[in-house]
Formats: structure tokens, C-alpha cells, sequence
């Protein structure tokens, strides 16, 4: 592993323990790990696919926000990694945090005995976006802390370790 991946690698997973501890990621953290990703490609190589991951890890981390699906937090932290990994390395890093936030629900639904509420409020929110378009439930949303959620930090920190060792 060299430097460069060192660093990636101690970021998210300095992110997904302050995704534990707070339930917030940093803006000053994510902020400089945009910052210093594009630095890096700019000199190493690799800017055009970093700006590229980096444009959209945003718009599908703001749409998935709008939804209510995910939190700002996961929004600037998946941002971050677009920069500091480029195009190829973030998508094999979000696709792996994709399922493995799955399984981590999944877990904490059934450990937590609400499996089939959890699939009732799912076809809510899927009747909620026919009667009022792609917006977030009025309930049923990630900044409901009365919902079951699970930090996204430990998911991407598992992505991104598993897209950095990979390639």
C-alpha cells in the first residue's frame, strides 16, 4: 500500500469513527479530503476522473439527501472519496458500501425485532413518493432520530478499504 492510499484509508476511517462517536462526519474533515484529493490528482494524475467522481458522488449524495435517504454528513463524506480515489476506484468503493449498509440494516431490523414494520414503512415511502414526488417522508426519513439508522461511515470505510487494496 502506498502513501497516498495510507491516507485515504486513515480518513475514512477517521470519518466512520466520528460517524460512531457523534453521528456527525466533519465539515472541516471533509472539506479538506475534497480539497486534498483534487491537489493530489492535479499533481499525480488523474484530475479529470477525480473532478468527474467528485461531481458525481455529489449529485447522487444530494439526491439521495432530498429523499431523505441519507444525511449531509454522508453526502460530503462520499464527495471526499470521489476526490481523493477518482472515477474506476469510487464506484468499487460505493457499490461495496452500498451492500454492505444493507446488511448492516438488515442486521440491526431483525436484531431489533422490527423486520416487518421496517418493511411496511418501506412501501410507505414508496406510496409517499407516488402521492408526492421524489421528497423526503415527512416521517420516515434519516433525520428522524426515532428511526433505526446506522452510521454510513463504517460502510464506506469498508468500500473504500476494499477499493483501495483491489486496485
Amino acid at each position: 500500500m502506498n502513501t497516498w492510499n495510507a491516507f485515504v484509508v486513515a480518513f475514512v476511517v477517521t470519518a466512520a469513527v466520528s460517524d460512531v462517536c457523534t453521528r456527525k462526519i466533519p465539515r472541516v474533515l471533509t472539506t479538506a479530503g475534497v480539497a486534498t484529493g483534487l491537489m493530489y490528482h492535479a499533481f499525480a494524475g488523474g484530475i479529470a476522473s477525480a473532478m468527474a467522481a467528485t461531481v458525481i458522488a455529489f449529485a447522487v449524495g444530494l439526491t439521495f439527501f432530498w429523499v431523505g435517504a441519507i444525511a449531509g454528513g454522508d453526502v460530503k463524506l462520499i464527495s471526499a472519496l470521489g476526490s481523493m480515489l477518482g472515477l474506476d476506484r469510487w464506484m468499487l468503493a460505493m457499490e461495496t458500501a452500498v451492500f454492505a449498509a444493507a446488511l448492516i440494516g438488515l442486521v440491526q431490523v431483525v436484531r431489533s425485532g422490527v423486520f416487518v414494520q421496517t418493511l411496511v414503512n418501506i412501501g410507505e415511502i414508496c406510496r409517499s413518493f407516488l402521492r408526492i414526488g421524489m421528497k423526503a417522508h415527512p416521517v420516515l426519513n434519516a433525520g428522524n432520530p426515532n428511526t433505526i439508522r446506522s452510521p454510513f461511515g463504517i460502510a464506506a470505510a469498508l468500500g473504500t478499504v476494499l477499493a483501495v487494496v483491489v486496485r
